[in-house]
């Protein structure tokens, strides 16, 4: 879970430290995949300022920030298109479940902040992933009920990260955009 494709989690938290941003690594991929699930023309570009704004107050991502999440976007957008899913950047299997869980929960804020800023008219979509949005919705509130370190516990982290990975690829079906396609919001079921 620590990498998408060529972007480790350690390498992309060392360069936001670096760069002093405030959002995390674990922000700035969610967002990337809200962005692109939830409808942004994939032309290469439009995700961007909405990017920026989300994990760097509107400001400029440096180019070395701007470079790594190019690769993460294209690698998001490469997967959702050729229907594998997405793995989601958090950090590996060996840190602590608590520290796992955290890190899920991020994701899932982080995600719908990305789909929520392009994707306005959730309203219209299919039951299904409405009810879908509500659970990782749900898993934003996840506590630390989940921090012992067992079997039970893993296994109940593994579902919840299972599942949202199930929304990004049902949201991207119904909402996300595909190359050459129009750049008005999509019409939703």
């Amino acid at each position: 879970m620590e990498q998408a494709n060529s972007v480790t989690y350690k390498a992309l938290m060392e360069l936001f430290e670096q760069h002093e941003l405030m959002a995390s690594a674990v922000e700035a991929h969610a967002v990337v995949c809200g962005l692109v699930c939830g409808g942004c023309p994939l032309d290469g570009k439009a995700w961007l300022p909405h990017l920026a704004d989300l994990i760097n107050d509107g400001f400029g991502l440096p180019s070395a920030v701007r470079q790594s999440m190019t690769h993460i976007y294209e690698a998001v957008v490469e997967s959702l298109m050729s229907h594998k899913g997405v793995e989601m950047l958090l950090p590996s299997d060996d840190a602590p479940l608590d520290e796992r869980i955290d890190a899920l929960v991020e994701w899932s804020q982080a995600f719908l902040a990305g789909f929520g800023v392009v994707q306005q008219e959730l309203g219209k979509a299919s039951e299904e992933l409405q009810e879908m949005v509500r659970d990782i919705a749900n898993i934003t509130q996840v506590s630390s009920e989940l921090d012992q370190e067992d079997e039970e516990n893993e296994a109940a982290f593994l579902v919840l990260y299972e599942h949202i990975k199930l929304g990004v690829m049902m949201a991207f079906e119904e909402c996300g955009q595909r190359p050459g396609s129009p750049s008005v919001a999509p019409t939703l079921h």
